[in-house]
């Protein structure tokens, strides 16, 4: 599993460090120590403290009177989305899953949904709904390393004691997708599951390193784009009978899988995060319109992705908010310093050097964290709505400043490439801060 994601990152290293971490020209070099407070004003640190909210612990479990303030921020939102700025930091999957736990309890949402496999993922939504299978092996099952650790395999288990629905997003793996789709049609129809198999012939070599595929012709990858289309379009085209022979939601999740197939050969053959931020919107809401429209559900992924403005390309976040606009809101979560696990890449010699714990140097002066780090509050809450940005003590807010994003890769010798020039209010609705954080506990199954 970890070998799968690392031949993810290798296909978006770019993404991951360039379009998430700005360039070495920009002027925001990490400093030597935690200057924090250095070029904060009083009254700014004024304003910080009379504005956020401070919160006691990220631990699920430990009650909502700190959180109530939620209510009023989410208020009558379908979806709430909450980013992170690292792939492997402990406190940020303790806050999204004590978050989640408030949201269920006190605001009735029960839809959860995160930057993982769709296929797989309801493999999870399975042992959750009805106790069969292994927590732990399921959750290893999803491709990405990010998720196989204990705070999401906790998380799993509280929503298996409350029955909160668990879904995937994410389309990179399509080979289970395939094979649901031709499974079905062998049961409905067999003469149309030999034309499929005979059509996801063009992607099955690559199936076990989709990043291979980016190498095949232009010409062939149209092809097969088209033979994977056939397949979707034939089982829309037959709906009605298909549904007569099995169920609606049989046949539902079998298209949704031939759909996932032809997303997953796309974003391979492109080797785009742009194009892969617009499917896992589509797939969100398909999940969300699956749920019904009484759901409410909450959204796990990268602050990059969740973010509402487009950098270098359109995220999932702004496709998101052009179709639910204030029916969701988007938090971004920040940190000074810490710990966190990723992988490690080397720009001096273009090497992946495996899973490791790393450190975050002091962010620069002028970053974002550095500017809540003088507030004094080692944890907070910033809703950045309806913010008068006219006085010195809330326009620093409308940047641009320095701002971590650490995806699942790390270059510990170019830390500067980790930050990008950032508008926060642009981008997210609340920011969620931590002084310090940790790395994340990492499952071996």
């Amino acid at each position: 599993m970890q070998r799968n994601l690392v031949i993810s990152c290798a296909i978006l290293l770019w993404a991951i460090i360039v379009g998430c971490g700005g360039d070495d020209s920009s002027p925001m070099q990490p400093t030597d120590q935690p200057k924090g407070t250095t070029d904060v004003s009083p009254a700014i640190v004024t304003w910080l403290q009379n504005n956020a909210v401070p919160f006691k612990t990220p631990r699920p479990g430990s009650g909502f009177e700190d959180l109530m303030p939620l209510k009023q921020i989410v208020g009558d939102a379908r979806i709430v989305s909450l980013g992170e700025a690292t792939h492997g930091t402990r406190e940020f999957f303790q806050m999204k899953h004590r978050i989640l736990e408030f949201l269920v309890k006190e605001m009735g949402f029960n839809t959860f949904a995160i930057e993982a496999t769709w296929p797989e993922s309801n493999l999870v939504n399975n042992y959750i709904q009805t106790g069969n299978g292994n927590p732990a092996k399921l959750l290893a099952g999803l491709f990405f390393w990010t998720w196989n650790t204990q705070e999401v395999l906790d998380m799993i288990l509280w929503m298996r004691e409350n029955q909160v629905s668990f879904h995937g997003f994410d389309m990179q793996s399509p080979k289970m997708a395939m094979g649901n789709v031709l499974i079905f049609l062998q049961n409905v129809d067999s003469t149309a599951a030999e034309l499929a198999h005979s059509l996801y012939a063009c992607l099955d070599p690559f199936l076990n390193d989709l990043s291979s595929y980016a190498g095949v012709p232009a010409v062939a990858q149209s092809n097969c784009q088209e033979d994977l289309q056939q397949v979707f379009d034939l089982l829309q085209e037959r709906q009605a009978d298909y549904e007569a022979l099995s169920s609606p939601s049989e046949f539902a999740v079998a298209l949704r899988s031939a759909r996932i197939v032809v997303q997953g050969e796309d974003v391979a053959s492109r080797r785009g995060v742009a194009t892969r931020d617009r499917y896992m919107a589509e797939n969100v809401t398909w999940i969300l319109d699956q749920a019904g429209p009484e759901a409410r559900i909450v959204l796990w992924a990268h602050n990059f992705h969740v973010s509402f403005a487009p950098l270098n390309h359109n995220t999932m976040g702004s496709y998101l908010r052009d179709e639910y606009g204030d029916d969701m809101v988007i938090f971004g979560f920040s940190s000074f310093d810490g710990s966190f696990n990723a992988v490690t890449w080397n720009s001096t010699s273009n090497q992946f050097g495996g899973l490791n714990l790393h450190t975050t140097p002091p962010p620069p002066v002028d970053a974002y964290s550095s500017h809540f780090r003088a507030s004094g509050m080692p944890r907070l809450f910033l809703d950045l709505r309806g913010i008068d940005f006219s006085s010195d003590a809330t326009n620093w807010l409308t940047g641009p400043r320095p701002f971590r994003h650490i995806g699942s890769v790390y270059d510990r010798n170019r830390p500067a490439r980790f930050f990008t020039q950032s508008r926060l209010p642009e981008e997210y609705d609340v920011v969620i801060y931590f002084q310090h954080t940790t790395r994340s506990n990492l499952l071996q199954f």
